[in-house]
């Protein structure tokens, strides 16, 4: 097995699942910068889009919508100030992109502040302090998301509306050929209720659709027995009284959505759309419109949003579960690896020739081990779900000599499979990592190549340039195709069944969060039948976490 099932981002922010991506634009002449500024962004599943000018800033301006802007102040060409000013003169349409400008220098303030006059909304100081980041840019990618959702609603809205009155108006012109009773019969079996009253709100003309909406009867509305204000839900009277003394105020149409009481004692959510009829003079002189039944869409969005609820509960419980259960592990282990330590010394001083003994002994401390593995392979999953992932960076770190103590760990275990280990890490290779996080990788990979390449050699390579560490691991074992190369990194993925390769499925997905908390990167090259390859590539000064 390698690797594991891709989830969901961390930080409490889920799109839904046919929702666009949220993009922001980040603008900065520095490759590093940019890195950096994704890394601390990935909570958020942004669609992060990257410019390294002004001018390219610009034109994808012009052909996307961005949530937010991240620009830095000072790059060559156009610096931040001037693309913004141009940005708000030729694109109106953008003005309402939020705009944080990025500074390396105080210097730069006085121009920073000046520089809301082009529509920013802040500003950070480089090198930018992640959580301050984070919060910022959450609060436009809500807002902006809120906004998106909100549009979608609406947009959604309007279709029901546009087909909704497209089919009255189709009937309408169908009545209108006919007689008044073709007409009358017409809106008495409309899927709701046709209405005419007066400003009062007294109906003069209402149609038999209200008696399955209601339970009343055209009759007691008409002779004004019953009134329908009087069947609005107290909850909501203030809010459409108000929408509708705006709409016919200003001329125009009102849609609204409320509660009703029925005759029987329940609610219905009804959606009401009318429109002023008005003398000559301007005065209201009917209100004309539909009322219909859209109480089994309201309990579809409530039954979807119960459901949502109930899916994030149920993915914080498994969080919780698996971290617990973690622990759990954990405590027997540690007494039990130390008394099977004591027993093998025991056996030394007491039995030295028990080799059968001392066998056994050796094999349930390896089970131990492995156990123990498991057990922090679970752990770090966890840690890693939760954003609880970090590093204990250390100046003048070995990876050279880290790979070859890791290998030389590992040539018992390479016998044993009849696995020849060629290890390449001549000289020194230094930098600034967490040697065990960074051993973890090593030992990940190295497992990983035994597991899969048994029989055949197993080739280790380290070599820096231009600032970079680069190790390779590479099989000759059992390969993988697309499919599987493409998942390889997920949580508890399998890429072959686990009843021939044990393990979890967590050692590639927890190396490759670990590279890339180094500021580093991970791939593999493989084909079915002819091994796999593993390159971790890192750069030997990581970017301050």
């Amino acid at each position: 097995m390698r690797g594991g099932t891709p989830t969901p981002g961390v930080g409490g922010v889920v799109q839904a699942a046919h929702a666009p991506r949220t993009s922001v634009l980040l603008v900065d002449d520095q490759p590093s910068d940019l890195i950096a500024l994704e890394r601390h962004l990935r909570p958020f599943e942004l669609h992060i889009v990257k410019a390294r000018s002004g001018e390219e800033a610009l034109d994808l301006l012009e052909d996307a919508d961005f949530a937010l802007v991240l620009m830095d102040v000072k790059m060559p060409g156009l610096d931040g100030l001037e693309t913004a000013r141009l940005l708000r003169k030729h694109a109106p349409e953008r003005r309402h992109v939020p705009l944080i400008f990025l500074t390396g220098a105080s210097r730069e303030e006085v121009s920073v502040a000046h520089g809301y006059s082009t529509g920013a909304v802040d500003w950070l100081r480089k090198p930018v302090e992640p959580e301050t980041l984070r919060a910022k840019v959450r609060v436009f990618v809500d807002l902006h998301r809120e906004r998106e959702s909100l549009r979608r609603q609406q947009a959604e809205l309007h279709e029901r509306e546009r087909e909704m009155l497209e089919a009255s108006r189709r009937r309408a012109e169908e009545a209108l050929r006919e007689s008044q009773r073709t007409l009358s019969t017409l809106m008495d079996n409309l899927p709701g209720m046709a209405f005419r009253c007066h400003p009062d709100r007294t109906f003069a003309l209402v149609s038999e659709g209200c008696l399955g909406l209601t339970g009343y009867t055209a009759a007691e509305f008409v002779s004004g027995a019953r009134r329908w204000t009087d069947l609005l839900h107290p909850e909501d009277v203030g809010r459409v009284e108000q929408a509708a003394e705006e709409a016919f105020a200003a001329g125009r149409q009102l849609t609204v959505m409320y509660r009703i009481q029925t005759r029987e004692g329940g609610v219905k959510w009804v959606w009401d759309r009318s429109v002023g009829i008005y003398h000559p003079d301007g005065a209201l002189r009917f209100i004309e419109g539909f009322a219909a039944d859209i109480s089994d869409r309201k309990a579809a969005e409530m039954e979807r949003e119960r459901l949502v609820t109930e899916l994030r509960e149920a993915v914080r419980l498994r969080e919780e579960f698996l971290s617990v259960a973690s622990h759990e592990l954990r405590t027997p282990l540690t007494p039990l690896a130390l008394r099977l330590q004591l027993l093998q010394q025991a056996l030394e001083e007491k039995c030295p020739d028990a080799e059968p003994l001392h066998r056994h002994v050796e094999a349930a401390r390896g089970q131990v081990r492995r156990l123990t593995s498991l057990t922090d392979s679970l752990l770090d999953a966890t840690r890693i779900s939760s954003g609880r992932l970090t590093l204990r960076l250390e100046e003048d770190v070995d990876l050279a000599a880290l790979v070859r103590d890791v290998a030389t760990d590992f040539e018992t275990q390479a016998a044993r499979v009849d696995c020849p280990l060629v290890v390449e890490a001549a000289g020194r290779i230094l930098g600034r990592w967490d040697v065990l996080r960074l051993e973890q990788v090593v030992t990940n990979l190295l497992s990983n190549a035994l597991k899969f390449g048994a029989g055949r050699a197993v080739h280790l390579r380290v070599v820096e340039r231009d600032g970079w560490a680069r190790l390779t691991v590479r099989d000759e074992g059992i390969g993988m195709d697309e499919g599987v190369r493409a998942r390889v990194f997920g949580r508890f993925e399998r890429g072959v069944s686990d009843r021939h390769y044990g393990g979890l499925g967590l050692g590639l997905y927890i190396s490759r969060e670990v590279v890339e908390a180094l500021g580093g990167r991970i791939h593999v090259e493989s084909e079915p039948g002819r091994g796999a390859t593993f390159t971790v590539e890192l750069p030997c000064r990581p970017p301050l976490q």
